[in-house]
C-alpha cells in the first residue's frame, strides 16, 4: 500500500514524497515499546508534511501529521476481549507500580515521554525477573502502555487530519479520538495487469493464520461438489494444520509464497476468489479479484470487503459457515456466464476506488 501512494504522489501530484522505514519487530512485550520509542525520536523535521498509517509509526511528532489510520494493535483494542484476560494490571512490583503512577498523573502528555521510556527500559533490563503473566503478549500491562502512547501520538493537538482506508475501521470504538473528522478512502493496489485471462480454479490468497478463517475455505471446499481445484497462495503459522483440514482432497492445493507476477496469473485465471477474514481492515485480495474481473465470495462479517463486495451483484455475501460458503462455490463453480457477469461487474466497482481519492482525505485542508 505504501509503495503504491508514495509512486502515485510522485507520479501524479505535485508532491515529492519519500517511504522513511524503521524495522519495528513486535514478537514480545519490549519490542512493541522500542518500536514506539524509536519513532518517537524519529527526526521528520525536514519534511513539510508527515504521513502515518499504523503503530508504532504515528508516534512521531511533526507541526502537519497526518494519520491514514489502517490499525491499531487489535489484540490490544477491538480484539482483546476474545483474550479473557483482565483490562486491569495487577501487580506488586514498586517499579510496576510506580510506572503505573506516571501513566495515570500524565496521560496524553508528550513531555512525559523520555520518563515513560527510561522506566519502561528500566524494567526491561530486569525482564527475567518479572512475573511471566506481567509481561504477556496480549496481556493488560502492555495493554495500559500502548493505549497511553497511542492517546498521545493520536491525540487531536498531534494531529491534522484523520483519513482511513474503510468504514469497518471508522466505526471501530476507541480507534479515533471523540468528534475527529475521520475521511474514509479505500486504497489502490500497486499489482499491475490484472485482467481475465481463463477460468480453470478457485483461488484464496492470504496469510495462513487463525484471523483469516482458511479452515473456513477448507472445509467449504470439502463440502462443495465443483470439480474445480482450489488454489491457496500464502504462507503462515497455520498452513501443518489446514493440510491436515483438507484431508487428502486432491482438489485442495497450497503453492505456498507466491511472487506478484504469479500472483496477477493467478488471479487473472481463477473462476471466483474467496476471501472469508473476520473483520478484515480493508482486504486487498477482494480489490485485486475483481479488478481482474473476478467475483469473490465473502461472508456478513468479512468486514471490509463487504464494502467492495455484494451479493449477487458483483460477487456472493453469505454467512460464515461451510455449507453457505460451498453452496456459493458450487453456484459459480457451475454457472460460467453468471461468474464472468458478476466479474464485469466487479470490476467496474474496483474501478472506482483510486489513489487520488485517498490524497485527497489525507491532505484534506
Amino acid at each position: 500500500m505504501w509503495w503504491g501512494l508514495t509512486e502515485f504522489v510522485n507520479r501524479s501530484t505535485e508532491h515529492r514524497a519519500e517511504l522513511v522505514k524503521l524495522p519495528t519487530p513486535e514478537r514480545d512485550v519490549w519490542e512493541i515499546v522500542a518500536g514506539y520509542e524509536r519513532f518517537s525520536e524519529l527526526d521528520v523535521s525536514g519534511y513539510d508534511v508527515v504521513i502515518s498509517g499504523k503503530y508504532p509509526a504515528w508516534m512521531v511528532d511533526h507541526p502537519d501529521h497526518r494519520v491514514y489510520l489502517l490499525h491499531r494493535l487489535r489484540g490490544l483494542y477491538d480484539t482483546y476481549h476474545l483474550t479473557g484476560l483482565p483490562a486491569d494490571v495487577t501487580s506488586r512490583d514498586p517499579d510496576v507500580g510506580n510506572l503505573l503512577q506516571l501513566l495515570d498523573a500524565h496521560e496524553g502528555e508528550r513531555a512525559a515521554l523520555p520518563e515513560v521510556f527510561a522506566r519502561l527500559g528500566a524494567l526491561a533490563e530486569r525482564r527475567d525477573g518479572l512475573a511471566a503473566e506481567l509481561v504477556a503478549l496480549p496481556g493488560p500491562f502492555i495493554r495500559r502502555v500502548v493505549h497511553f502512547l497511542d492517546r498521545i501520538a493520536l491525540s487531536p493537538g498531534a494531529v491534522r487530519q484523520f483519513a482511513t482506508l474503510s468504514a469497518t475501521v471508522a466505526r471501530r470504538p476507541g480507534y479515533f479520538p471523540a468528534g475527529a473528522d475521520v475521511r474514509v478512502a479505500h486504497p489502490m493496489t500497486h499489482l499491475e495487469g490484472l485482467r481475465p485471462t481463463g477460468d480453470r480454479h478457485l483461488l484464496a490468497v492470504s496469510r495462513l493464520d487463525a484471523p483469516k478463517r482458511l479452515d473456513l475455505v477448507v472445509n467449504a471446499m470439502r463440502r462443495a461438489s465443483t470439480r474445480l481445484p482450489l488454489l491457496i497462495a500464502g504462507t503462515g503459522p497455520e498452513r501443518e494444520r489446514l493440510e491436515e483440514l483438507a484431508g487428502g482432497d486432491a482438489r485442495i492445493r497450497f503453492l505456498g509464497h507466491v511472487n506478484d507476477d504469479e500472483l496477477v496469473g493467478l488471479y487473472n485465471d481463477a473462476r471466483a476468489v474467496i476471501f472469508a477474514p473476520a473483520e478484515e481492515d480493508f482486504g486487498y485480495i477482494a480489490l485485486e479479484a475483481m479488478l481482474a474481473a473476478k467475483p469473490v465470495i465473502t461472508t456478513h462479517d468479512a468486514g471490509g470487503p463487504t464494502e467492495l463486495v455484494e451479493d449477487g451483484v458483483n460477487g456472493r455475501v453469505v454467512d460464515p459457515d461451510p455449507a453457505a460458503v460451498a453452496a456459493a462455490i458450487d453456484d459459480l463453480s457451475s454457472r460460467r456466464r453468471r461468474a464472468r457477469k458478476l466479474g464485469r461487474q466487479a470490476r467496474r466497482r474496483a474501478e472506482q476506488v483510486t489513489w487520488k481519492a485517498v490524497v485527497d482525505a489525507i491532505l484534506a485542508p
